[in-house]
């Protein structure tokens, strides 16, 4: 038993079932039973979703009523033309690298799904960023305040609710990278340590770094 746990801790809980689904013995829903019978889904239950929802609940609320009904109170920040256009930018790149972690996933990830993934893989943006799916969904929250900060006032109360999400997401993260080592052990670690979670500038240079 205890030659067993030290081979899951080095070679992760999924190998077995990456083993059968390619060989054709497990079918994509039945390994996703099998990842919840492992403690491998805590994210997907329904408290996970109902404490994400209420998160946003809040960042909308702060972002949009409170800050209409505060405004002439509170100072509001006026972002240069230039600021405006180049959040546009960041937020078309974010969205792609959304976009591209979904087909990704559903391609590569072995469950035929986004939201899910039994196969680990490290291409494209996963190169440079272990998130880089987040990455691109936390610029929504982040860069809209700023694009239509001519029509709804930016105040402390934007950045409270900006640091709100940006906190919960970086929950979300630290308790997918618990799940993923138990997914894939060792691999996982040293994937750690190569790659940053969303530093985009770092990434780069460490994958600059490995290239040469």
């Amino acid at each position: 038993m205890i030659e067993v746990r030290k081979m899951e801790k080095r070679e992760g809980r999924v190998k077995d079932l990456v083993e059968k689904l390619q060989a054709g013995e497990l079918t994509p829903k039945e390994v996703k039973k099998e990842m919840k019978k492992r403690g491998l889904r805590e994210q997907e239950s329904w408290k996970w979703a109902v404490a994400y929802f209420m998160v946003w609940v809040i960042y909308i609320i702060l972002w949009l009523p409170l800050n209409f009904k505060f405004s002439p109170q509170l100072l509001a920040i006026r972002f240069p033309s230039i600021v405006i256009y180049i959040s546009i930018v960041l937020l078309a790149f974010g969205t792609f690298v959304g976009v591209w972690m979904h087909c990704s996933h559903c391609k590569k990830g072995g469950l035929k799904g986004s939201d899910e993934t039994v196969i680990f893989y490290r291409s494209g943006p996963y190169s440079i960023m272990r998130h880089p799916g987040v990455f691109g969904l936390i610029a929504w929250p982040i860069l809209l305040p700023i694009i239509f900060s001519t029509h709804v006032p930016f105040t402390i109360l934007t950045v409270v609710a900006i640091v709100v999400i940006v906190v919960c997401h970086y929950y979300m993260i630290y308790v997918e990278e618990k799940i993923n080592i138990k997914k894939w052990g060792d691999e996982y670690r040293q994937y750690m340590k190569e790659v940053p979670r969303w530093n985009l500038i770092k990434g780069l240079w460490n994958l600059r770094k490995r290239g040469n």
